[in-house]
């Protein structure tokens, strides 16, 4: 295994994987309904979803082990629908719970794949001294797994997974059962190794910050169909339903119908609070359709009435918004503070979360605040649909 291969050799090796339309039963569960992703030679594609989603049955089918009721695998252009698992896929995979053999020592976990794949002796030991090194584990070689930390042992499930150099790797929640730290510090070098090697990566996780950090695209699933699938970005800033919106992120929704004219936005019938969503509703938007404005925390300010860009004038065309309520909790949580405020023209509390400078005003709870936002931090999500008006 070569660390320091061309961009061109590492798109080679690596292969593109289509998932077509893949239906699957298990009992009287319907666990897949039409699951389609297409994921292209050295990307990293993250399944997310809560459990019972379907993402470890749609990673399970391409690797081989879910024979599907319906559908088809493409990887690298050839059906391998009816392959059974093992080398004929051509894929590595890298557990939860690592699955090292406890008597053979790291150099042997990790020749393992090659052994059985009758690669010389010479060979192996060069790709195993290679492979080593690039997950840094140099040194560890004749070490047990007994005698190893849990973020080691899950590095040397990783080179195990890499050493016959794959056209894909699978990944199922592998840093689920590690610390908070360890697995921050594996996060990373997860994503260091993939650009390093050029691997296509399917990575399964339930964990939201892992799928933002880690992935160029995530497949959001929900009831064994996928909800949205574009890059993180994508997903946690123009979101297509309430779900996405409130799985991945704090979210404040507010619920109201669309007006147009003389600002477009929407409007909430219970207190005639109108929202400033600066047109980006869309040219499909229908005047008194029923919208979500989503409003991400991070992008509102708060501050005592009166005081800096919170006071300015909501009716007005600067694209602000503006309500006016009290500080219900204020909580320090390191690098922000997050507040929760009630407001009497809205159902539900507003949580913001303001940046910890140094002298910035942190404001007590039961003291009165201004929170404000710019229409073009608001995106409008359609709340007809399915369950998603009764979620907001």
């Amino acid at each position: 295994m070569q660390s320091d291969r061309s961009p061109t050799d590492r798109t080679r090796k690596s292969a593109s994987v289509a998932v077509e339309e893949i239906w699957k039963r298990i009992g009287s569960t319907q666990v897949l309904s039409g699951v389609s992703l297409d994921i292209q030679a050295g990307e990293f594609v993250t399944l997310l979803g809560p459990s019972g989603s379907g993402k470890t049955s749609t990673l399970m089918a391409v690797a081989g082990f879910v024979a599907p009721d319906k559908g088809r695998i493409v990887v690298g252009g050839r059906d391998v629908t009816d392959v059974p698992p093992g080398r004929e896929r051509d894929m590595g995979i890298v557990f939860q719970n690592f699955a090292l053999f406890p008597h053979m020592n790291v150099a042997k976990n990790v020749a393992y794949p090659l052994s059985v794949r009758g690669v010389p002796r010479r060979e192996t030991a060069a790709r195993v001294t290679k492979v080593l090194e690039l997950v840094q584990l140099t040194g560890l070689e004749h070490r047990r797994p007994a005698q190893l930390s849990g973020g080691q042992q899950q590095r040397v499930a990783l080179a195990r997974a890499l050493v016959f150099e794959p056209s894909v790797l699978l990944m199922d929640e592998p840093l689920g059962s590690l610390d908070v730290r360890l697995k921050q510090e594996l996060q990373w070098e997860i994503r260091r190794l993939q650009r390093s090697i050029g691997a296509t990566i399917v990575y399964v996780t339930h964990d939201q910050n892992e799928a933002l950090l880690l992935s160029d695209r995530v497949a959001l699933l929900r009831d064994g169909r996928v909800e949205q699938y574009g890059p993180p970005q994508e997903l946690y800033r123009t979101p297509r339903t309430v779900f996405t919106a409130r799985f991945l992120g704090e979210s404040n929704l507010i619920v109201g119908r669309y007006e147009a004219r003389p600002l477009p936005g929407v409007r909430v019938p219970e207190t005639g609070l109108f929202v400033h969503a600066n047109g980006v509703a869309g040219t499909n938007a229908i005047e008194g359709d029923v919208y979500a404005a989503l409003l991400r925390p991070e992008a509102l300010s708060i501050a005592a009435p009166g005081v800096g860009r919170a006071a300015a004038d909501p009716s007005t065309q600067d694209g602000t918004n503006a309500v006016e309520g009290i500080v219900q909790e204020a909580v320090f949580v390191g690098q922000a503070t997050r507040y929760l405020v009630s407001a009497s023209s809205l159902a539900q509390p507003l949580i913001v979360q303001q940046a910890a400078r140094a002298g910035a005003e942190q404001l007590s709870p039961g003291s009165p605040a201004r929170v404000s936002w710019d229409a073009s931090d608001v995106h409008l999500i359609p709340a007809g649909a399915r369950d998603d008006r009764a979620a907001a």
